[in-house]
């Protein structure tokens, strides 16, 4: 059997354990095969089908921010190591706007900090600059974190209104 169809089969048998985009393929092929065959025969996965680079990074930026929930740059880092290109990148990116963000990092500090947000004095300072790294951490902005913040705040202002 000649190299290519080796490949072939290699390439079939690792796109039935998960998806991959282009250059990852090629780069796991390169391992094995020589670069030529790498190349050709990610080539052919995407013209049968098997492979497209757009719909797998929609598939990862659903996965890395709503699920995982990390922020644009984290998730951006996190498919940028799965040898996406920046332009498949922002273009499955963008279709999550800043306001589903702040939704979601509010939702995340309902849930994870509601015990330790807006605590009075110096105590609920460092609270919130430790809250604050946090979130950056897993890669949302500054500005988002600041407005769900507010957003919280307000929410909490009009309980206590009501109450």
């Amino acid at each position: 059997m000649e190299e290519l169809d080796i490949a072939k089969r290699r390439a079939m048998h690792l796109l039935g354990g998960r998806d991959y985009g282009r250059n990852e393929l090629i780069e796991k092929l390169r391992n094995n095969y020589s670069e030529e065959t790498a190349v050709k025969v990610a080539e052919l996965m995407c013209e049968y089908g098997y492979i497209d680079d757009d719909r797998y990074a929609e598939k990862l930026a659903r996965q890395y921010i709503k699920v995982r929930r990390y922020g644009k740059s984290r998730a951006a880092l996190m498919m940028r190591q799965k040898l996406l290109d920046t332009e498949t990148i922002e273009n499955a990116l963008e279709k999550y706007t800043s306001e589903d963000i702040t939704a979601e990092i509010a939702e995340i500090l309902r849930r994870k900090y509601r015990d330790r947000l807006f605590l009075p004095g110096l105590e609920g300072k460092k609270e919130m600059q430790k809250i604050t790294a946090a979130l950056a951490r897993r890669g949302y902005g500054y500005t988002d974190i600041k407005n769900a913040l507010y957003r919280l705040k307000d929410e909490i202002d009009e309980q206590s209104e009501e109450e």
